[in-house]
């Protein structure tokens, strides 16, 4: 793998610029490093929110097929992956949860996937945030609403183990880092992240992908 300019959120920065992610340097963002597959745009991006907004259910198929290759195909970096989990979503549609079962029959028994949210819940539903909002209030958003939902179905899975956290798209990190706090609460040794997208970064806009 090409080592990131920003070894947190895994991203290549042009030009040596520090990275504007607000939690990138920060010692409390719960997660290690944050990988993503690709950028949030063009095909990737439409078939990401056809499986959360159109209800084409067939996009968690592509999307789970798309992650597994990936994990496959950058197997070494997870070797001591010892627990993926998904960001929950909504009770509805929960997305993350569909492509984890897609990606389940392709990834096998190489990692031990909670694909079925036994692990990681919510004990209510939460407001969908999108990314209009500024990153502040996405931060008090996660801080609040996501942080007062999220809980540990199963501690004694999350205890001692090096934890690998899938969502779909990565803004500001601000959810990735309530879930990450989640499980380090519960006793995880370490948290990171893997996303099938990240925001690309926006000329002029500090801390904004």
């Amino acid at each position: 793998m090409k080592v990131p300019s920003c070894e947190t959120c895994a991203v290549a920065l042009p030009n040596g610029i520090p990275c504007p992610n607000f939690w990138c340097g920060r010692e409390d963002r719960g997660f290690d490093v944050v990988w993503a597959i690709g950028a949030h745009d063009g095909p990737l991006r439409r078939a990401i929110a056809g499986l959360k907004y159109r209800h084409e259910p067939w996009q968690a198929r592509v999307l789970g097929t798309l992650l597994a290759g990936w994990l496959l195909d950058h197997a070494p970096a997870f070797d001591d992956v010892e627990l993926i989990v998904g960001v929950p979503g909504s009770a509805q549609r929960d997305h993350t949860r569909r492509i984890l079962k897609a990606a389940e029959a392709r990834i096998g028994d190489l990692w031990p996937l909670d694909a079925d949210n036994e692990v990681l819940g919510k004990r209510a539903e939460t407001r969908t945030m999108v990314s209009t909002h500024s990153s502040a209030v996405r931060r008090l958003w996660a801080a609040g609403d996501l942080r007062n939902s999220l809980r540990i179905v199963d501690v004694a899975a999350v205890e001692a183990r090096r934890v690998l956290a899938v969502d779909d798209v990565f803004t500001d990190g601000s959810t990735m880092r309530e879930v990450a706090l989640a499980l380090r609460a519960a006793g995880a040794a370490s948290v990171s992240g893997l996303v099938l997208a990240r925001q690309p970064m926006r000329p002029g806009k500090q801390n904004r992908w």
